[in-house]
């Protein structure tokens, strides 16, 4: 007999809107055409005016409009301009820029309007600058401060702008300073942040003034003294993000004004200085673009969105059930996943038969060989970019590497023969222990540095033989592979491991799982190869790369019981390294054939989707 619940079904939701994303954070939004800092910016989330860029003291004359989904070019501007970062205000079809500095002069005194179709040549800026602060329309602004082209220090001298000349306004702000990020109308506009060079060099400003078009007051100071941050919107509505501190070279940091106080919003996904942002745009949707990343430049836009204005609102959540009682319609919300491999920052040497160890963000270059012979060097990567560390004490190539950037561990590999030695690493420097009972090349690792695995491999006879590393020796286990192969992937822990592909002697796909004392054959890949690379582990694994009878960029994907084809890597290569995990996994060097110096970033993302319930 049905019981009444069952028949009165469930309770949802009722809601007047559809729930938010978030109650506001950053997203990933079109990427910039070029990894560039200190460009001018202005405009909106949606449509947004970048002109100018760093160009090594030359400036360059391009621009760009963004449409809330992709950058494209715009017309170019009469003059050359870099340092520019806070030069220019207005909106995407009706913008100013001043000043700044090119190839033929530190501070420029041009002006340009730009109409949305073309650029022209208006009046010259009193005085020579950069590094200017900008805030207002294009027919009416207000410059205060920067830095002077002569003798190159920071000025407080401000001039207001009628869309054709530019006037000295008598009403001078308190600080002089550059670097700073201004936004609002002429006749209330904010300067925040910002740093001065002389007499005392570097000193940075937390402090903030409000302009009401005759003079100039002190506002809520901001949480931390910075420079080189952006933002948009109003004096009592304003937000600024990112920049660069004292001890802090580039931060994601995000704070919201209300005209009084400063608070912490959602952070920004990449650290970033002197970067472009939406000017004109508002507090609740702004964008970040480019910028200085403190170990380079990107190309990377964000953009903020604060679902916060409505009271009762709801954040989406998966699973999430509910009646909107405005459109009258049921409603629920999933999730798909989408992959992608990107190109990351080049290996500092070309190189294959390299171990990795460590995380996306964080990961380690182990060895390796070049066109010359086996390596000892090791490398470090941020995320961005490789940068040298401390050698290994034995040059060796097709190694074994597990751990993490700070505490890795390498074994085995061809030395001039195969190799048990085992070194750890502390974050710069290695440290010979124990070796292997089996030297091996052409072997597979899994683990950390105090508990990790060794398997597979060659001596060069192809063995199965498995081994276990506390932090100081190795033990053999009991378990050996069931496929005995050499040329193998594996990832997970030491109670946890994985192993698949590899050559036995044939080019299999068999996939075996290791629980701590025997291994276990499972579902095998859909494709068969040797030397390929792993992320992840046992029950969230990727496997990528390798050869079948040519390099492949072949990815698939392990929940724990199968393997999916996913998307490939944008570069076929074998006998390259992987780190990190299966949503967020890192492919670096290699051969094509010839050495590689390739890096490629695997991210998978998850998207809600909202969905009507019909009836058919």
């Amino acid at each position: 007999m049905a019981e009444y619940k069952g028949i009165k079904g469930f309770k949802v939701q009722y809601l007047d809107q559809d729930p938010v994303p978030a109650v506001a954070g950053w997203s990933a939004g079109g990427n910039f055409p070029g990894s560039n800092e200190g460009m001018g910016s202005t405009g909106t989330q949606t449509a947004t005016l970048s002109a100018g860029y760093y160009n090594s003291g030359s400036g360059v004359t391009s621009s760009f409009t963004y449409n809330g989904t992709s950058w494209s070019p715009a017309p170019s501007m009469g003059t050359a301009r870099e340092q520019v970062s806070n030069n220019m205000t207005g909106t995407q079809t009706s913008a100013v820029i001043a000043c700044g500095r090119n190839a033929t002069a530190f501070g420029l005194q041009a002006t340009e309007e730009y109409n949305g179709f073309t650029w022209s040549p208006s009046g010259n800026y009193p005085t020579q600058l950069r590094d200017a602060n900008l805030f207002g329309i294009q027919t009416a602004a207000i410059a205060a401060g920067g830095n002077s082209a002569n003798p190159g220090v920071a000025t407080n001298v401000n001039n207001s702008y009628d869309g054709s000349t530019w006037t000295a306004t008598g009403n001078n702000n308190t600080t002089a300073r550059l670097g700073s990020v201004s936004f609002g109308i002429q006749t209330a506009g904010i300067l925040v942040g910002g740093y001065i060079n002389s007499p005392t060099p570097n000193t940075y400003y937390d402090n903030v003034e409000e302009y009401d078009g005759s003079t100039w007051t002190s506002g809520g100071a901001y949480p931390i003294a910075t420079t080189s941050l952006r933002g948009g919107g109003t004096q009592t509505a304003g937000i600024a993000f990112g920049g660069s501190s004292p001890g802090i070279p580039q931060t994601t940091a995000t704070n919201i004004y209300d005209g009084a106080t400063w608070t912490a919003g959602s952070n920004m996904t990449t650290a970033r200085s002197s970067f472009g942002s939406a000017k004109s745009g508002s507090s609740a949707l702004n964008l970040a673009f480019a910028g200085n990343t403190g170990t380079g430049t990107t190309n990377a836009t964000e953009e903020y969105v604060d679902y916060s204005p409505y009271a009762g609102q709801t954040v989406q959540n998966i699973g999430q059930v509910w009646y909107n009682g405005t459109t009258k319609e049921l409603k629920f919300i999933d999730e798909t996943f989408s992959s992608a491999w990107a190109t990351g920052g080049n290996l500092a040497t070309a190189k294959n038969g390299l171990a990795g160890a460590g995380t996306q963000t964080a990961a380690l270059s182990i060895a390796g060989e070049d066109p010359v012979g086996n390596l000892a060097e090791t490398e470090e990567y941020d995320g961005t970019s490789w940068s040298p560390s401390g050698n290994l004490n034995t040059a060796r190539r097709v190694l074994g590497g597990c751990g993490i950037q700070t505490s890795a561990l390498a074994f085995g590999g061809l030395d001039t023969a195969a190799t048990g030695a085992t070194e750890e690493y502390n974050g710069a420097t290695w440290t010979s222990s124990n070796p292997l009972n089996t030297a091996r090349l052409v072997l597979a690792g899994a683990g950390i540095q105090t508990a990790a695995l060794a398997f597979g491999g060659a001596t060069p006879t192809r063995t199965g033989a498995t081994e276990e590393y506390d932090g100081n020796s190795w033990a053999t286990s009991p378990g050996s592979l069931n496929t005995v192969r050499s040329e193998l992937a594996g990832c997970g822990t030491q109670t946890a491991g994985l192993a698949f592909g590899g050559s036995a002697p044939a080019i299999t796909t068999a996939t075996e799982e290791y629980n701590g004392s025997t291994w276990t054959s499972v579902n095998s890949m859909n494709t068969a190869r040797n030397y390929l690379a792993a992320a992840g582990i046992q029950t969230a694994a990727l496997g990528f790369g390798g050869n079948t009878t040519v390099p492949v960029s072949t990815t698939e994907e392990y929940d724990g019981t199968s393997w999916t084809a996913t998307t490939s890597m944008n570069t076929a290569r074998g006998v390259l390294a992987g780190a990190g995990t299966k949503p967020a996994a890192l492919a670096f060097g290699g051969n094509l054939p010839g050495v590689s110096n390739a890096t490629e970033e695997y991210t998978i993302t998850g998207t809600k989707n909202i969905k009507t319930i019909t009836v058919s």
